[in-house]
């Protein structure tokens, strides 16, 4: 068999001790399976024995043919491996003869589908160098030599990669192109491209030295204006403001180190398997097909954690990526940690840069160098880690900055990559609620770090997914279809379009709904979720589970998108994952076991609950008008979960249109029928009878959204009886009675009274024409709140209402009082008050 001498099993034994390899199907399991059971032929880079013996192990263990067998067809044999390049930057002749023959075997049997399988074999997974190539030890180069071989398996026989692409078939190429020889070459070529694609993916652009970076920026056109115009206006030399914006790019800029990766990879692998009991991972075959279709891939993570850098990079990694360049906060940058992350692909950002124009200019120079150069970019759109569990109103500077990326006649597609990152306990949520009720925020420290590790425990398991990509050019095309007027050539600074700002909100809404979309649930969450709804925080054992299959039921059969994780667990298997946390309370008496909450671990649990509020939150709605209706139509819950529902979806992200309501919540009404929670007969839903085991459930469903519907209708409560008021006044008011109904009905959940939360509220109200804005700026109710205000009433529990109303009726007595002793104050002295 051509490329395989007969001195390869003597090589094959000593590889097989000297090398470690990690093996990776881009193709579904379906895909893999369905593959199997056809004829199949291996397309390599190389003849490297030593790949061969990679490929060799990969294949066995993946239950595909061994490479060393050939392949028969109707009694004639062909090999089973093609190799692309005999010699260096060189096609091979006999290849593309061998693409022939196998094109012109379908031609005489159609029914014949070979399937050909591209297998990448990576050593190091090394980008290597711009300038310095010709270093031995660079990594994994296009086709080295034997020499350079022999050190590469030495140095990086251990970190191995192998990818099998998905296949090709054959068949079907023959029956849609021909079988000439012009589609053999035209199918070697693109199986080159292919390779080069892979390799770009996987090790990803080759490295700049530090020095030449700097020196390529700071004579960009862009940035040699930005230093003009900074000397001019501080009065400045052009030289003093050039070394200005110089110590900008050093502030900003990574040092990436393939090397310090791999270091890296060896002690996240050892560090997760002590702290985490599973990594889920979901959607990596979407991004390394965007990878392998040539992508600018930019991850845009929600931020629960400092885990969040580490295990986004890792997960990548193992993947068979490239880690991506990362944009981190300026806090991080501080010794010792601060050039390990710069060498792990960290570049940092100031806070605010507000007024700052020149090292705005250097970081959007420095943003679009790395689109340009095709490193992967990694940004929290949130600006800083939630303290609450909710996803935070984005900033939208970086999104700016990518799309203004655009505008400089970017050659590659931008995929905008919104990930979900989850936790079954995250370290910092103990300083998280200080920090809510007022203690400063600690500066990032060695001795922090220190305190950190030493609390490094079990932590449950941990999720990514990776949500639906965003097509960049394709979301421009839709929302500003004259976008590519704006487009500059070469690297002149692009003016500011008129249309920017809208389309960036509009942008960052998108990514955070698709983060949403791919939230998973976990045991701890769906617990927290259980058992905060409930009286006192405490259930039964068998009301928990019972109220577990609820949640699992709803999430199954009314899933929320189809990007979203449900655990496949039973709720008993889930009960015992979560135990394992330590975070819940058991206690046994004579009639079985209770589980817990106490009081300060409630507050914290708030954290994990509000990680998939939004899956839950119109069930939970849809419950409540049930429960408080008792006998309701299903056109009636779609129009007045219709009525709540914009609010609901600017507060939480939520990605479906109110246009979707009808058919959603009729969904949602059959499976709690399904699962005899309520009665469902022509479209008219009953509640089950009261106190029962199934009214239980269906209330604690409810409950998922109680305290959602209280702080809109002490919202609601205040536009009504104290109009006209400034929103300020509205806001501060808000808060502080919702801070007040949080004391008298024992609410523990900070966002309760989060001023962002109310503001988001507000500002949706006034979006939807429900509030008005009268001549001296005050906020008015629109004539259709009251209904709203009706119907969310209806919803809440009396003893709170109650507590609502009275409390709204004192603040407006506050406000009239001072009004009807104004008059008095302004009435002239008498005579007799004069004299006294």
């Amino acid at each position: 068999m051509k490329g395989i001498s007969r001195f390869f099993p003597i090589f094959k034994y000593p590889l097989r001790w000297l090398t470690r390899f990690q093996e990776i199907w881009d193709g579904t399991e379906e895909e893999h399976s369905a593959t199997v059971g056809k004829p199949i032929v291996y397309v390599m880079r190389s003849t490297s024995k030593a790949d061969l013996s990679i490929l060799q192990r990969a294949a066995q263990k993946r239950g595909l043919p061994d490479p060393v067998d050939p392949l028969v067809v109707n009694g004639k044999t062909y090999n089973r491996i093609m190799y692309l390049e005999e010699l260096a930057n060189d096609v091979s002749d006999q290849t593309v003869s061998e693409f022939h023959q196998l094109l012109t075997l379908h031609k005489d049997q159609p029914e014949l589908d070979v399937q050909l399988i591209p297998a990448g074999v990576f050593w190091g997974r090394q980008a290597g160098e711009e300038a310095h190539a010709g270093n031995t030890m660079t990594g994994d180069l296009d086709n080295p030599g034997h020499w350079r071989k022999f050190w590469l398996v030495i140095f990086s026989g251990r970190q191995v990669l192998l990818r099998f692409s998905r296949s090709v078939s054959l068949g079907t190429m023959a029956r849609d192109h021909g079988t000439d020889m012009r589609i053999a070459h035209k199918l070697a070529r693109v199986a080159r491209v292919h390779f080069v694609r892979m390799r770009h993916a996987v090790a990803g652009p080759k490295l700049s030295q530090r020095k030449e970076l700097m020196s390529a920026l700071i004579n960009t056109p862009a940035l040699k204006k930005a230093v003009s115009d900074e000397a001019r206006g501080k009065k400045i030399s052009e030289e003093a403001a050039r070394k200005r914006a110089l110590s900008y790019i050093d502030e900003i800029a990574a040092n990436y180190n393939s090397t310090l990766i791999r270091v890296l990879d060896r002690f996240m692998t050892w560090m997760w398997n002590r702290i985490y009991n599973g990594i889920h991972v979901k959607g990596g075959d979407t991004i390394r097909r965007l990878a392998q279709q040539g992508h600018e891939v930019i991850y845009v993570p929600c931020h629960r954690s400092h885990m969040d850098y580490l295990l986004l990079s890792y997960v990548i990694y193992k993947e068979g990526l490239v880690p991506p360049h990362i944009a981190a906060g300026v806090n991080l940058n501080f010794f010792p940690v601060g050039g390990i992350f710069r060498r792990g692909g960290a570049f940092f950002i100031r806070r605010s840069f507000r007024g700052n124009k020149l090292y705005s200019a250097v970081f959007r120079e420095y943003l679009c160098w790395l689109f340009q150069k095709g490193y992967p970019v990694e940004y929290f759109s949130e600006g800083g880690r939630s303290r609450t569990g909710r996803l935070l109103p984005p900033k939208t500077g970086m999104l700016a900055m990518t799309v203004q990326g655009m505008l400089r006649d970017q050659q590659r597609p931008v995929s905008l990559v919104p990930v979900y990152l989850g936790y079954e306990h995250i370290m910092e949520v103990a300083t998280y609620l200080k920090e809510l009720k007022g203690k400063d925020k600690e500066k990032e420290s060695v001795f922090q770090i220190l305190k950190t590790v030493a609390k490094l425990r079990n932590f449950g398991q941990g999720f990514v997914t990776f949500g639906q990509p965003i097509n960049l050019k394709h979301h421009l095309d839709k929302v500003a279809p004259n976008w590519h007027e704006s487009v500059t050539r070469g690297a002149q600074e692009p003016e500011r379009p008129g249309w920017l700002n809208p389309v960036v909100g509009g942008l960052a809404e998108q990514v955070m709904q698709g983060i949403n979309d791919s939230a998973a649930a976990n045991s701890v969450n769906l617990t927290a979720l259980a058992l905060l709804s409930s009286e006192h925080h405490a259930l039964m054992k068998e009301e928990l589970l019972a109220q577990l299959e609820v949640y699992l039921g709803v999430l199954r059969e009314v899933p929320y998108s189809n990007m979203m994780s449900v655990p496949d667990e039973t709720p008993e298997e889930l009960w015992q994952q979560a135990l394992r946390t330590d975070k819940f309370t058991v206690n046994s008496d004579t009639m079985g076991e209770v589980v817990s909450l106490e009081h300060m671990t409630a507050i914290a649990m708030t954290y994990y609950r509000n990680n998939i509020l939004h899956l839950m939150v119109v069930p939970g709605i849809v419950a409540s008008i049930i429960m408080a209706k008792k006998t309701v139509s299903v056109a009636e819950i779609a129009a007045r979960t219709q009525a709540i529902y914009p609010s609901l979806k600017a507060e939480l992200y939520l990605s479906h249109n109110v246009e979707d309501l009808p058919l959603w919540t009729e969904a949602l009404a059959e499976e709690l029928a399904r699962q005899q929670l309520i009665t469902l007969e022509d479209g008219v839903c009953t509640i089950a009878q009261r106190e029962s085991a199934q009214w239980y459930r269906l209330r604690l469903l409810a409950n998922s959204a109680s305290e959602t519907l209280q702080r809109y209708c002490i919202v609601l409560e205040l536009l009504q009886q104290a109009q006209p008021i400034m929103r300020a006044d509205l806001e501060k008011q808000s808060i502080t009675l919702a801070e007040r109904l949080s004391s008298i009905h024992g609410i523990d959940a900070p966002e309760f009274y989060d001023k962002k939360v109310m503001s988001t509220l507000i500002a949706s109200l006034k979006q939807q024409g429900l509030v008005e804005i009268n001549d001296e700026g005050q906020q008015i109710a629109a004539e259709p709140v009251g209904e709203l205000s009706d119907q969310v009433d209806e919803l809440i529990d009396g003893p709170v209402l109650q507590t609502i109303r009275q409390s709204v009726e004192q603040f407006v007595q506050q406000l009239k009082e001072p009004a009807e002793r104004e008059p008095r104050e302004e009435q002239k002295p008498t005579e007799s008050d004069q004299n006294q």
